[in-house]
C-alpha cells in the first residue's frame, strides 16, 4: 500500500510534478514540499542488466517541459584545445600568467576563481612555475586538466569523488589502445614529471580519463567540457527524445524535445543525429564503448530517409542499401535490380567524398553547388554528405558577405527560391532525426522564415492584401514562434540565444502585419 512521506499513514494522492511521492492529505503535501523540492523530479531512476542505470518517466512528460536541471560535477577544458583561461575558458595568448602556478590566465580577476585551484596548487609541485609557449593552436599540455580537476576531488571534495567514480570509465576496453597510449604520454607522463603530480596512480588516472571520454558533455560557446552526475545517466538513441542546453552558469538542462509517455525511457544522442549509421557507430564504439541497437540503426532506409543510401549505378532509380545489417555491412544490394557493391569499395568511396567535402572552400556557394551536382548520381539526395552541405547552405543564402550578396534583399529570386527549398529539405530531415523542439529545428525555422518574409516584401503593392499574402505571414509567425521559442532556451553567450532575441522581435512585427487582415 502506497504511504504518506510525512505521516506513513495509507496515501492515495500523488506528487502532482514527480507522481512518485505519496500523501494522505494536502496539508502534509505542503508541510513536506521544502524537503521534497529538492528531489522532485519527472522521472525515476531505474537499472537493468543489460544497461545499468537509466531514466524512465514517472509521468507524462510535455514538449519543452525541463526533465532535469544539473550542475557539472567537473568542469574543465576539453582534451583537444588551444590554451584557454583555466577559469573562464577564453583564448589566452600568454600576456597575463597567474602569479601562483605560471598557466596562462585572462588577468587578476581569474586568478582567484574557485575552478583553477586543483592545477594551480598542484603544479606547484614544480620548482618553477609552469610555462606555456605555443598559442593560437592545440596545446597538449592542456590534456592534464580537467582529469586533474577529477582527481582533486579525491581528497577535497569526497561526495562529488564518490559520484564520479561510480561512472563508467570502460578502462579494460582503453588499455592497449592508441587512445590509451596518447593518455599515458600527454597525461600520466605529464604530470609525473612535468608537474612533478605523483599522488595518483597510473590507473587512477587513466580512469578519469575514460570517464571524461564516456561520460563528458561538450559545452558550445566556452571550450569546455563538463561531466554532470544526473545527466550522465541518460541513455543514447539515435533519435532523442530530448533536448540539452547549458545556462550562464554552464547547468545543464535537459529538456523533453516531444511528448514522453510515462514509462518511457528518457533519451539524448550521443553523436550528431544528422551523421548516417556507419558514423554513428565508429562514433560510439571509440568513444562510448557500445554498439547502438536502436530501431534506426537496425533500418537500413534510416526510418525512409535514405541518409546512408547510394545511387545504383545500373538502374535509374535504385538505390544501394547496406546488407545484411547496416550495423555490421558485407555488401550494398540495390533495392530495385539487385545489384551488389562490396563494402570495401562503398568504404573507400565515401572516404574519398569525404575528403571532398572537408576540402570545399569555406563560405563558397559556387562550391557547395559544384559538389551537390557531382555527388547527385552517386549518393541519394538526403545521403549526410548532402544533407550536411545543405544545411550550411541553406544558413548562407543571405548572409551579409557571401558572395558578394549582402542580404537577402539583394538575392535573385532563384536564389531565393533555393534558399527555402533547401530550408524545407533540412526540415523535413529535422523532424525525423531531431523531432520535436530542436535546435536544429529552431536554427532552419528562422532561416525559413526569413526566406518567406523576403518573398512577401517583393510582392506587388495589389497582392499584398490578398489570401496568398496572408497565407506567408502566417507561415512566418509560426515559424518565428518556433524559432524563438527554442533558440531563447540557449545560453545568453551564445549565438542561438541572440538570434531568438532576433525571432523574438520580428515576431511582434509579423503579429502586427496579420492583424491587419482581420
Amino acid at each position: 500500500m502506497t504511504k504518506c512521506a510525512v505521516c506513513g499513514c495509507p496515501a492515495s494522492q500523488r506528487c502532482g510534478k514527480c507522481h512518485l511521492t505519496a500523501y494522505c492529505s494536502k496539508d502534509h503535501q505542503k508541510q513536506h514540499w521544502k524537503s521534497h523540492r529538492t528531489q522532485c523530479s519527472p522521472y525515476k531512476m531505474c537499472h537493468s542488466e543489460e544497461m545499468g542505470r537509466y531514466l524512465e518517466a514517472s509521468r507524462d512528460i510535455l514538449p519543452g517541459e525541463i526533465i532535469l536541471k544539473d550542475s557539472p560535477l567537473v568542469l574543465g577544458p576539453r582534451q583537444v584545445t588551444m590554451p584557454v583561461c583555466l577559469s573562464c575558458f577564453t583564448p589566452v595568448n600568454g600576456s597575463y600568467s597567474c602569479s601562483l602556478c605560471g598557466w596562462p590566465l585572462c588577468g587578476p580577476e581569474c586568478q582567484t576563481v574557485v575552478l583553477h585551484n586543483p592545477e594551480c596548487q598542484l603544479s606547484r609541485n614544480r620548482p618553477i612555475k609552469v610555462q606555456v609557449h605555443k598559442f593560437m593552436q592545440v596545446n597538449q599540455m592542456y590534456e592534464c586538466i580537467t582529469p586533474l580537476r577529477c582527481l582533486w576531488l579525491k581528497e577535497h571534495d569526497p561526495a562529488r569523488w564518490s559520484a564520479l567514480s561510480q561512472m563508467e570509465s570502460h578502462l579494460e576496453e582503453r588499455v592497449n589502445t592508441e587512445l590509451h597510449e596518447v593518455n599515458q604520454a600527454n597525461v600520466v607522463d605529464f604530470l609525473y614529471h612535468y608537474l612533478k603530480v605523483t599522488s595518483f596512480t597510473p590507473e587512477e588516472i587513466h580512469t578519469v580519463c575514460g570517464i571524461i571520454d564516456v561520460n563528458g558533455f561538450e559545452i558550445p560557446g566556452p571550450n569546455a567540457i563538463g561531466i554532470y552526475g544526473k545527466a550522465c545517466l541518460l541513455e543514447h538513441n539515435c533519435v532523442p527524445n530530448t533536448t540539452r542546453t547549458f545556462d550562464s552558469q554552464l547547468n545543464i538542462v535537459i529538456r523533453a524535445a516531444v511528448k514522453i509517455t510515462k514509462g518511457s525511457h528518457i533519451s539524448t544522442s550521443y553523436t550528431d543525429p544528422m551523421w548516417g549509421t556507419a558514423n554513428r557507430q565508429l562514433h560510439l564504439k571509440t568513444s562510448k564503448y557500445f554498439k547502438c541497437t536502436c530501431s534506426r540503426c537496425h533500418d537500413p532506409t534510416e526510418m525512409g530517409t535514405h541518409l546512408s543510401s547510394l545511387r545504383c549505378g545500373q538502374c535509374p532509380l535504385g538505390l544501394m542499401l547496406p546488407s545484411p545489417s547496416p550495423i555490421s555491412p558485407q555488401i550494398w544490394v540495390c533495392n530495385s535490380c539487385s545489384a551488389k557493391l562490396d563494402q570495401q569499395y562503398v568504404e573507400e568511396f565515401l572516404k574519398q567524398t569525404g575528403e571532398k567535402l572537408v576540402n570545399l572552400k569555406e563560405g563558397s556557394l559556387a562550391a557547395s553547388e559544384a559538389f551537390l551536382k557531382s555527388t547527385s548520381s552517386k549518393l541519394s539526395e538526403n545521403h549526410y554528405y548532402r544533407s550536411d552541405v545543405k544545411l550550411a547552405m541553406a544558413q548562407m543564402y543571405g548572409r551579409a558577405g557571401v558572395q558578394n550578396k549582402s542580404d537577402l534583399h539583394e538575392l535573385s529570386k532563384d536564389l531565393l527560391d533555393r534558399k527555402e527549398q533547401l530550408c524545407r529539405e533540412v526540415l523535413a530531415l529535422a523532424d525525423v532525426f531531431s523531432p520535436g523542439e530542436s535546435r536544429l529545428r529552431g536554427l532552419m525555422k528562422y532561416e525559413l522564415q526569413a526566406a518567406c518574409m523576403e518573398k512577401f516584401r517583393r510582392l506587388p503593392k495589389k497582392l499584398k492584401a490578398s489570401p496568398q499574402s496572408k497565407a506567408i505571414l502566417q507561415e512566418c509567425e509560426e515559424a518565428l514562434k518556433d524559432a524563438s521559442t527554442i533558440l531563447l532556451r540557449e545560453s545568453p553567450i551564445q549565438d542561438e540565444y541572440q538570434l531568438g532575441l532576433q525571432a523574438e522581435a520580428e515576431l511582434a512585427d509579423v503579429t502586427a502585419l496579420i492583424s491587419k487582415f482581420r
